[in-house]
């Protein structure tokens, strides 16, 4: 009888795994200098004694024990900050503690200086697990630098629904163990410790600053408690003492101006905080809260006639804004759009944002129509996988911004692809001439170029351009692109003189 249980016995064994991890729930935080730092997050089951075995081989050459740890919600977290990293390099990790080791992972520090990288920013991922799957794979697909996350990543602040965000955002992990660090800002869904005691988040208070040299800054902001005082001090001080940085960045829960109807118009965050974007000339803000999709046009603040609750475009100076949400919690209509309101819609997505000395450009994928079946070409960071599928509205799919100069206007007269040019022969001609004048870029579809010949500033019911314009006479054009009887482009203007008149 022994000799017939045994196989059996042998077999039951095989099928069972040997081992089961004591931790789980990874993520990997950045709250400080992203090119020699990162914490290492996650929640202990059981076991003593963890600790981090990284090293830029897979040898994993150096330990790092916890550095901090907490229970919230009934969650063991651990946070491990390792520090005195190398930047621009990658880094292969393991937690090991006193009967069990984690699967292999890996990240990569941020470079210094001047750099090529993409991140992927939105938030709202509350109720719908499968729409916030989709997206957590398109991170994994996109294989950013980075993720800026604007908060109401659950619905109750409890154990329950915690668990069920952290399991899904292992999915954003690749399948080679590559793991993408998150920086956190809190929305009206969490609890006021959470994303300090699940995210470490340098204060209790969550908002603070992360510094990618004097390239990149990114403001994480916190628009549930006061905008002003403590907060609002501390951003005033930060922009400015950070004056020179190539690109700034801020990231929040709450929209200034909702594209919701039903969701209220932020009146003290927009006196605490769009004065100090403008006048620093921060050139990115990313939006969450309603759930739905929108861009601006460039903006700052301004009452002045033609101006929009508060808002008016100023394509030199101002700063664009994008979110609303949509991350996988429910969808609402896009029904308050504004007179600067690039495009609005109403569907699952995430902001996939490619930085560079150039330019910083801004496309929206459509988490519910793209089927990434292969990740990104680490060698061409900035080519998206196939399957992808990005918004195509009619002002163009993608935003571009470009950097500032030293009076802090942007190097590109309106920051969108759509521009004018007008082509005249030289100057001067004999007795006629032809000028024609096209559109470089993508304006969407729906654009139309409409000009003048008396020097006026071309409106919406100007002369529609359709054909080669004959000249006689010294004549300056005027031209710009119109849809909907609202500008797409700053005004461009040239001269045709005519010999004889000189």
């Amino acid at each position: 009888m022994t000799t017939r249980i045994l196989p059996i016995c042998l077999a039951l064994a095989a099928a069972t795994p040997i081992a089961q991890a004591a931790t789980d729930k990874y993520r990997l935080i950045w709250n400080d200098s992203p090119a020699t730092s990162v914490t290492v997050a996650w929640c202990q089951l059981d076991g003593e004694d963890a600790q981090v075995h990284y090293g830029d081989t897979v040898r994993r050459e150096h330990t790092h024990g916890v550095d901090r740890q907490t229970t919230h919600l009934k969650l063991e977290s651990r946070f491990a900050r390792l520090r005195d990293l190398r930047p621009d390099t990658v880094y292969h990790f393991v937690i090991r503690d006193s009967n069990s080791e984690s699967p292999a992972f890996s990240f990569k520090t941020a470079p210094v200086g001047e750099a090529r990288f993409s991140f992927v920013a939105g938030g709202d991922s509350r109720n719908h697990h499968k729409a916030r799957q989709r997206a957590n794979r398109m991170v994994a697909a996109l294989n950013p630098l980075f993720v800026c996350f604007g908060g109401d990543m659950i619905s109750r602040s409890n154990s329950k629904d915690w668990s069920a965000w952290l399991d899904d955002w292992q999915l954003t992990t690749g399948a080679d163990g590559r793991m993408v660090p998150i920086i956190a800002a809190r929305g009206n869904h969490e609890g006021a410790k959470d994303i300090h005691l699940l995210f470490d988040s340098p204060i209790p208070e969550d908002y603070y600053a992360v510094g990618f040299g004097d390239f990149l800054r990114v403001y994480t902001l916190n628009s549930n408690i006061v905008r002003a005082g403590d907060q609002g001090a501390w951003l005033a001080a930060d922009l400015k003492k950070h004056a020179a940085t190539h690109w700034k960045i801020a990231h929040y829960h709450h929209p200034f101006r909702p594209h919701h109807a039903a969701k209220a118009e932020q009146h003290a965050q927009y006196n605490a905080w769009a004065p100090l974007f403008y006048t620093h000339g921060l050139d990115l803000a990313i939006e969450c809260d309603s759930h739905v999709v929108k861009r601006t046009w460039p903006l700052r603040p301004s009452n002045a006639p033609g101006s929009d609750q508060g808002f008016i475009r100023d394509d030199a100076k101002g700063t664009t804004f994008i979110g609303e949400g949509c991350w996988g919690a429910p969808l609402r209509r896009n029904n308050d759009d504004k007179a600067w309101t690039r495009a609005s819609g109403s569907f699952n997505q995430v902001d996939w944002i490619c930085v560079s000395p150039e330019e910083l450009t801004v496309r929206t994928i459509l988490v519910d129509d793209s089927q990434a079946t292969k990740p990104i070409d680490r060698d061409s960071p900035f080519t998206l996988p196939t399957g992808m599928k990005i918004w195509q509205p009619e002002s163009g799919a993608i935003v571009t911004l470009t950097p500032r100069n030293a009076d802090g206007r942007s190097s590109l007269d309106a920051k969108t692809l759509a521009r004018v040019e007008i082509i005249a022969p030289k100057s001067p001609f004999d007795t006629s001439t032809e000028v024609r004048i096209s559109i470089k870029g993508e304006p969407g579809a729906g654009a139309k170029l409409r000009y003048t010949l008396d020097g006026s500033e071309p409106t919406a019911e100007s002369p529609r351009y359709r054909k080669p314009i004959s000249l006689s006479a010294t004549t300056t054009i005027r031209a710009a692109i119109f849809r909907h009887g609202k500008a797409l482009s700053a005004t461009v203007s040239a001269t045709a003189t005519r010999a004889d008149s000189e």
